[in-house]
């Protein structure tokens, strides 16, 4: 009996976390309410509650359970551009983390959530402080391969690997997002994010 207990609450806990994705996606996650994953998941507010304190907790755990992984890869592969040929290990790098969130709808849902959570306020909340920590996490090592690139002479000295970095990372922010947009289908990152990745990437490096 207990291990069923074990098991039902398992799938609740899934369960919670699927539906908070599709309303965090669909009304925003300054619109959601555990009230309302409750009501969407047909569940009784205790149920929620007794998985999530706050909202906060379901972000976090949505990030740990669908997206943690795709970066920490991501991250490894970025410091690892010893390679033989380094800028198409870093392109080839850059468009597998792309079509991985493309074709991993968890995966897709829970990187949106978390780069456009981050509201501004005076006060600094613990939610602000996990979600600033991750977009920083993913700036500091698209920056780290950069200046790797920059120090093998690969890149043309036109712009610092800082500007680059920004630029990379907002660039990708932009894909993901539209990508995840069902009134703004004006991008394919399955079957064209390699393409915009080469686009965006043209001028960056040396002949």
């Amino acid at each position: 009996m207990a291990r069923k207990t074990k098991e039902e609450a398992l799938k609740t806990y899934h369960a919670i976390l699927d539906a908070s994705a599709v309303l965090f996606n669909k009304q925003g996650a300054s619109h959601t309410t555990l009230n309302d994953i409750a009501k969407y998941t047909g569940m009784t507010r205790g149920a929620v509650y007794w998985h999530f304190e706050n909202k906060e907790d379901v972000i976090r755990a949505l990030w740990q359970r669908d997206a943690s992984h795709l970066l920490k890869n991501t991250f490894n592969a970025l410091l690892q551009l010893n390679e033989p040929e380094p800028v198409e290990y870093f392109k080839s790098t850059i468009k597998r983390m792309i079509s991985t969130i493309a074709e991993d709808e968890k995966a897709s849902q829970a990187v949106r959530i978390v780069m456009n959570s981050v509201e501004a306020t005076t006060q600094q909340t613990d939610l602000q402080t996990f979600l600033e920590d991750k977009a920083q996490s993913i700036y500091s090592h698209l920056l780290i391969a950069i200046q790797n690139l920059a120090d093998k002479q690969k890149l043309r000295k036109d712009y610092s690997p800082e500007l680059l970095a920004s630029a990379l990372w907002s660039y990708a922010h932009g894909l993901i997002d539209i990508n995840m947009q069902d009134r703004c289908n004006r991008i394919n990152l399955i079957k064209d994010g390699d393409a915009l990745i080469d686009l965006f990437l043209e001028n960056w490096f040396t002949a």
